[in-house]
């Protein structure tokens, strides 16, 4: 937006540095000190709800439900970022977190796991990881990509070395020591969230040419694709706040999280707009602007659904695998340090696999949606193998192949909408959310269920297999028959 509204002899833009350096090292930080630790939780909790119980029970219910809460509260989140700061917003959701976590100190039940990690602690999260993106893309415009790409690389770097601390402490402080640790590690998350300053307070000045702002007649879309997510629970659009539309009138940045289990990944959705719908962007009040952007009518398309519940099935069938993974290593007769070994090879190849691609999407062009398919197929094959001999070396050559594997599943999932509904991403992909929530909160149960059943963690992961599977074929089905209806409409 013009400083002078009249002459616009200047515009204000994202700082691209400053104090942007400041709200990096918070949201790593943040991240850091929440969702990352959640990818030692086998090693955490396993002996605890070994003894009060199912361990896959407890394990697969309490993350699933965590991630339905954080997606829904992601979805919230949206709206009140639209009329409070995201410094207020995330101070809420860390205040939040660490009440589950000072919570989990004094759980003895499954159900007050429940409460306190998968209610308490997912609201939490729902609000801090809408609130650092939505600051994290407001202040970086051009230096976005790279940005991220550092965030994301000390991530990831902290995941690998988050199973061995885990295993260390539980040896050495034992299960609510180490409990302990995490609730003041969680601590940290407050004075990050309390720098993330209004972007207002640094924008630069850049001069304009008379004439130079243009009114749209239309809306343009365009992608800038970085290294990507974690780790994984999770993706979900993250707005900047109506008070950051107001500041960079006649564009409009929107960026997207991807927590492909523990490591965020974000991808910037630029629009051009005009001035009339800024106004009315910041009209809104927050339940109309909740409503605006969950248009259900998408659920009425057939081709929508099959998309975003096989994109769902995905997700969640790689952040189940994360959880459980310790618990079936652990059950064959590794031991812990084992495990946190393997698990480093399993995210290292992971930080690899996202370097790669990124350095291959700015070469090759490609279709998201081919993409993830390939990639599905890959996965089930490399599953079905890895649960076929219980040797060392063989878990750790095919958790190593999982992990360079999911990059390409996680990276890309949410570009998959921007290339199918690009006129209506925001409302595509809160509805993803949405569905995903729900796939989250069958899967947990289901899984449950076939293991009081079988008794087997085998069998477990062949049914998060089949959810691969079950997406491989209906995307297959309704790519084939939308190929064959196209051809036979066209002119002979």
């Amino acid at each position: 937006m013009g400083a002078q509204l009249h002459d616009q002899t200047f515009e204000l833009e994202a700082p691209d540095g400053g104090w942007g350096y400041v709200v990096v090292a918070a949201t790593v930080v943040i991240f850091s000190v929440t969702v990352m630790p959640t990818a030692a939780f086998g090693l955490v909790y396993g002996d605890f709800l070994k003894s009060i119980g199912d361990e896959t029970t407890g394990t697969t219910l309490s993350n699933g439900i965590f991630s339905t809460v954080y997606s829904f509260t992601g979805l919230l989140a949206n709206g009140l970022l639209g009329r409070y700061s995201y410094r207020t917003v995330g101070l809420i959701g860390s205040i939040a977190f660490i009440q589950g976590a000072v919570g989990l100190i004094f759980s003895q039940t499954l159900f007050q796991l429940i409460i306190c990690y998968g209610l308490i602690q997912g609201l939490g999260f729902g609000l801090l990881m809408p609130s650092s993106l939505s600051a994290f893309n407001a202040y970086f415009d051009k230096r976005m990509a790279v940005m991220m790409s550092i965030c994301q690389a000390l991530m990831i770097a902290f995941s690998m070395g988050v199973p061995q601390l885990a295993a260390w402490s539980m040896v050495t402080f034992g299960f609510r020591g180490t409990l302990l640790g995490l609730a003041v590690l969680s601590c940290l998350s407050l004075p990050a969230v309390a720098s993330l300053q209004s972007v207002e307070k640094h924008l630069r000045k850049v001069a304009l040419q008379m004439g130079s702002e243009s009114k749209l007649a239309k809306k343009s879309v365009s992608i800038d694709m970085p290294l990507q997510s974690p780790q994984e629970k999770p993706l979900m659009p993250l707005g900047g706040s109506l008070r950051s539309l107001q500041q960079h009138q006649g564009r409009r940045r929107m960026s997207m999280l991807s927590l492909g289990d523990r490591v965020a990944s974000v991808i910037s959705i630029h629009q051009d707009i005009s001035k009339e719908e800024v106004e009315e962007e910041v009209a809104l009040t927050f339940w109309q602007s909740f409503k605006k952007s969950m248009d259900m009518s998408l659920l009425k398309d057939a081709k929508y659904l099959n998309i975003s519940i096989g994109l769902a099935l995905a997700f969640t069938a790689d952040m189940a695998f994360i959880s459980i993974m310790p618990l079936m290593l652990g059950n064959i007769g590794f031991q812990p340090q084992d495990i946190a070994s393997m698990m480093a090879v399993f995210f290292g190849s992971d930080l690899l696999s996202r370097i790669l691609l990124t350095i291959m999407s700015s070469v090759v062009r490609f279709k998201s949606r081919h993409l993830i398919l390939f990639t599905s197929i890959l996965i089930a094959l490399s599953r079905t193998a890895f649960v076929l001999n219980d040797s060392y070396m063989w878990k750790v050559v095919f958790l190593g192949i999982l992990g360079f594997l999911r990059c390409f599943i996680q990276t890309p999932l949410p570009l998959v909408f921007s290339e199918e509904y690009q006129d209506r991403f925001p409302t595509a992909y809160s509805l993803f959310m949405a569905l995903n929530g729900v796939v989250s909160l069958i899967c947990g149960p289901l899984m449950s269920l076939v293991k009081s059943l079988t008794k087997s963690d085998v069998m477990v992961c062949h049914v998060l297999t089949m959810a691969y599977i079950i997406c491989v074929l209906a995307w297959t089905f309704e790519m084939t028959f939308c190929r064959a209806k196209s051809t036979t409409k066209q002119p002979k």
